[in-house]
């Protein structure tokens, strides 16, 4: 649905080709490893004309879901997961050591709840890493103002930000998320 559209349009032609012709995987760090955040990486994952991708590190407070992630995912996408647990990071600076695993270009996966996600979107533009960000995109008009100045130096940084789509109404999609969310 739209998340997808939004995953293909960031992986797409926005994304700049920054990596050296022997690997060109764009490596994804999902930040927020919850449902909603497993279900933006399987989006992602599934645009096979945009070149290979993998999952490559996760970012949680909890070492569970960060888990169950892994494993959710690895079910479906065997050959594009690759986040053994010592990149399976946790606490509240999982997400800086999750973005310090990635390179220039690749794509940080910010799911997490919209009140912290102007730290994380803040310090993947400033390390030159890509943001998809899923909705709400802040929790106050302080947190938007901060993520406006994080798109501002994005455009600076030729860094992109792209933000997933509500569709909570599609049956399809309902039943996908279904599916995910307990692990089949």
């Amino acid at each position: 649905g739209g998340s997808l559209a939004a995953g293909a349009t960031m992986l797409g032609g926005a994304v700049p080709a920054v990596h050296a012709a022997e690997n060109n995987t764009i490596r994804l760090a999902l930040i927020g490893c919850g449902g909603r955040g497993r279900c933006a990486v399987a989006n992602a994952l599934r645009t096979k004309d945009q070149g290979p991708i993998k999952l490559y590190a996760t970012g949680d407070l909890e070492e569970k879901n960060s888990s169950l992630a892994v494993k959710v995912l690895s079910k479906e996408f065997p050959d594009q997961i690759d986040v053994p647990k010592e990149r399976q990071f946790l606490g509240f600076d999982s997400h800086k050591k999750a973005i310090d695993s990635l390179r220039p270009g690749d794509v940080a996966m910010c799911t997490t709840r919209s009140y912290i996600r102007p730290v994380h979107v803040e310090y993947a533009v400033s390390k030159g890493i890509n943001v998809f960000m899923e909705k709400p995109f802040a929790s106050d008009p302080g947190t938007l103002h901060r993520l406006l100045r994080a798109a501002e130096e994005a455009e600076k940084k030729n860094v992109k930000i792209a933000a997933g789509l509500q569709c909570r109404h599609s049956p399809a999609r309902a039943a996908l998320i279904d599916k995910i969310r307990s692990g089949e």
